[in-house]
């Protein structure tokens, strides 16, 4: 036998025997050697032997019966040690005692080809026996698949009986309730929680049998491979003398045990017999599992990777706990308003409930609610939204398209979709929801209705407010006819018809439905109510956008002092009223008083915002605005430099309001009497806002208008007319001051976020 050598290092040396036995048990210990793939000098160190030594009787020397014990000791894993051993001590054996032929004496010297001869059979016997030992493998992982199919089918009759018995309890908990005493409603309890605790071990033993069988299936076919290759490698060696071993045995089963297990109830029989069904059920899981570990073992497999992962529960492999341990720690996270560690809980509560329960099992389904509600709460819409169309499909096939969870979820998903982002698929979402409501429940219901409120508010953020003030027109008849005109759904849809009347270009109809909408949120909700103050609002911001600022301006100083009252100073809302009235105050034509209000403001605003709040960065804008327009272009131009850079670090360079900042910073440079800086300050401002917003861009236009005129002015100054302050602008200035300013850019937003305020109240996110 050649071989490659200990280690994979030199060939072996020719083996030459004491007799043919003897050059048996040197071939057999030499492929014991090879398969540990340790050297010589290792194992020489582990068997207490010489390597010379070693390399003597691996030549065919007769070792002692010590050396071969030692030898397999080390070479040979546990599992196969002791057959081993006992194949060795055979061979051992034979070469001590060997056979010899009647009356003539053993040669001292086997004859010639007697080694190679022997090498060639006790490579048959190698191969054979590894043959052997693979189809004793394949009949175990047999006979496991077949328990584990028995299982499954005695499995679902008891979790088919477990269900009709968790109906049936829960009818007769129910009944107890209404007339009977504690005692009686207490041991209906009991029993039911005993069932819904059955009910989870057996979809958990289901499982595990299904498993089983998949990993048993999957070993069984990548050994019947083997043992292809083997039996031709068999067939390549044998040629066509007689087989020296005897006949294969017959593959060996595996016996499952069991266990009695069950709780002693005598007042519930039946559950005793499920118990012990289960007991036995897990007993041959258990022996099963046993079996399919120990061949992958031996197989070098890991019997979790012989099949696709399980995508229920891929997610979480390493969790362990328990339906209930799961939902303990799930309520309490919720229970802590930590929507993260919710929305994990719930996560790993709903695939440990689709792995036992089924994915349509109804607690199943209420976990799944759960970890999506959970996520969208941790602002991750987009995950939110395909966890709601994961349950939306299983619902459409476990309760049908007409069921009303499957209607209520497709209004969620709706929602979701656009807080995802994608306003245009929430509002065909809902369009296609609608007749479908209206043919289910009816065209009154308030769930059609608000089906309705959900899809014109989406068309309005798709880009279409004349369309959504028109839809929400429609509705705001509907709602009040059949809520009231006072009910909160009704507010909220009128809110919103206000907002879109607005935004489509009707400033005089949004004030004047905000003025109604205040008394009537005040009558249902309170004047101090945050919804009615932001009617107030509101009705102040379109009042300002029908051109009337002083009016305007009044009302936010109103506005202002209620705010204080019912929610203190430091309120974020209260902040944006003191904001939009030094605004309007400004608009109004007071600029030394808006000034003055906003140097009031920008501190507290710093302190409660932060300065790189969006917020806090408009009010120290509209306080240089109205500085300069005071008649201080020097200190304008000196608090624009200042906010240009925070601009930057907060929002970005290319962020339109800095972008905005860096034009305001140019325009009162030039007019604090520095046009060269203006010049140069407006010509890198031209090259980003063509490079961000486009060439033909108005703000870009208008960065080049400004850059030349500047231009203009710092090469003959002598003959340039400077301007005294930006109102000589003319059709510039207001372009610069109706595209580009932050300030009306917030407040239109404020409005938009204010208007969305009551939408909430009936919306299901």
């Amino acid at each position: 036998m050649a071989g490659r050598g200990a280690s994979g290092g030199r060939p072996w040396g020719p083996i030459r025997p004491e007799n043919t036995q003897a050059g048996k048990l040197a071939v057999f210990l030499r492929v014991r050697v090879d398969e540990s793939g340790k050297t010589l000098a290792a194992l020489a160190a582990e068997v207490k032997v010489s390597k010379s030594q070693v390399s003597a009787y691996l030549a065919g020397k007769i070792p002692p019966q010590r050396f071969v014990a030692a030898l397999i000791g080390a070479t040979v894993p546990p599992a196969l040690r002791e057959r081993r051993l006992e194949e060795a001590s055979r061979l051992l054996r034979d070469a001590v005692h060997p056979p010899r032929d009647a009356g003539r004496a053993a040669p001292p010297q086997p004859a010639p080809g007697v080694v190679d001869v022997a090498a060639a059979q006790a490579q048959q016997i190698e191969v054979y026996d590894r043959l052997t030992r693979s189809l004793e493998q394949q009949g175990e992982l047999r006979q496991a698949a077949d328990n584990s199919t028995k299982l499954i089918m005695v499995l679902l009759g008891v979790i088919y009986r477990l269900r009709e018995r968790v109906s049936g309890l829960t009818e007769e908990r129910d009944r107890l309730r209404k007339g009977a005493g504690d005692a009686e409603v207490k041991a209906a309890d009991e029993r039911l929680s005993r069932v819904m605790d059955q009910t989870a071990r057996a979809q958990e033993e289901l499982a595990r049998a299904e498993e089983k069988k998949r990993q048993a299936e999957s070993l069984s076919a990548q050994l019947q491979q083997r043992i292809d290759e083997l039996t031709d490698e068999l067939d390549r060696r044998r040629g066509p003398g007689a087989f020296p071993w005897e006949d294969l045995p017959a593959p060996a089963g595996t016996a499952g045990g069991s266990h009695a297990g069950a709780r002693g109830m005598p007042q519930d029989p039946v559950g005793d017999e499920i118990d012990a069904v289960l007991a036995r059920v897990s007993a041959v899981n258990d022996t099963d599992g046993d079996t399919i570990s120990r061949i992958g073992s031996q197989l070098g497999v890991d019997p979790a990777d012989a099949v696709p992962d399980n995508p229920s529960t891929s997610e979480d492999p390493a969790d362990h706990r328990t339906l209930e341990q799961l939902r303990d720690a799930a309520e309490k996270a919720s229970e802590r308003d930590d929507a993260a560690a919710a929305a994990a809980a719930y996560g790993a509560l709903a695939r440990a409930s689709i792995r036992l329960l089924g994915p349509t099992y109804p607690d199943t389904f209420a976990r799944r609610y759960d970890h999506a509600y959970w996520t969208g709460e941790t602002k991750d819409a987009a995950a939110a939204r395909d966890l709601y169309a994961g349950i939306l499909r299983d619902e459409t096939t476990a309760l049908g398209p007409d069921h009303e969870e499957t209607l209520g979820t497709r209004h969620i998903l709706a929602g979701w979709t656009g807080q995802a982002g994608d306003p245009a698929g929430a509002r065909d979402l809902c369009a296609d929801l609608i007749p479908d409501s209206e043919r289910v429940r009816g065209a009154d219901d308030p769930e059609t209705l608000a089906a309705r409120h959900e899809h014109a508010y989406w068309v309005g953020e798709a880009g279409d407010p004349a369309t959504a003030r028109d839809l929400y027109a429609d509705l705001v008849s509907d709602r009040e006819r059949v809520l009231g005109p006072v009910h909160l759904d009704t507010l909220s849809t009128r809110g919103n018809h206000a907002h879109c009347a607005g935004t489509a270009g009707n400033p005089e109809t949004a004030r004047d439905l905000y003025a109604d909408l205040i008394s009537d949120h005040a009558r249902a909700l309170g004047s101090d109510h945050p919804h009615t103050l932001t009617m107030y609002g509101n009705h102040a911001h379109w009042t300002g956008e029908a051109a009337e600022p002083a009016a305007a301006r009044a009302i936010y100083a109103d506005l202002v002092l209620a705010r204080e009252h019912a929610q203190g100073p430091d309120h974020p809302d209260t902040l944006l009223a003191r904001h939009e009235h030094a605004r309007w105050t400004g608009e109004a034509g007071d600029v030394g008083t808006a000034r003055d209000l906003c140097a009031a403001l920008v501190p507290d605003r710093d302190r409660v915002l932060g300065t790189g709040d969006a917020g806090a960065l408009n009010t120290r804008n509209n306080h240089a605005r109205w500085t300069g327009e005071a008649g201080d272009p020097d200190t304008a131009r000196d608090l624009y430099a200042d906010l240009v850079p925070d601009r930057e670090h907060a929002q970005g360079p290319d962020h339109p309001d800095a972008l905005f900042a860096r034009h305001e910073h140019a325009r009162w440079t030039g007019v604090a009497g520095d046009p060269a800086a203006a010049r140069d300050l407006y010509a890198g401002l031209v090259a980003d806002r063509a490079r961000t917003q486009g060439p033909d861009h108005p703000s870009t236009l208008l960065a080049r208008h400004e850059h030349a005129d500047w231009t203009g002015e710092a090469a003959d100054p002598a003959t340039s007319s400077p301007r005294s302050c930006p109102t000589a602008y003319g059709f510039w200035g207001l372009m610069i001051r109706i595209l580009s300013s932050p300030a009306r850019c917030s407040r239109s937003g404020r409005a938009r976020r204010e208007t969305r305020r009551p939408h909430a109240i009936s919306a299901p996110i």
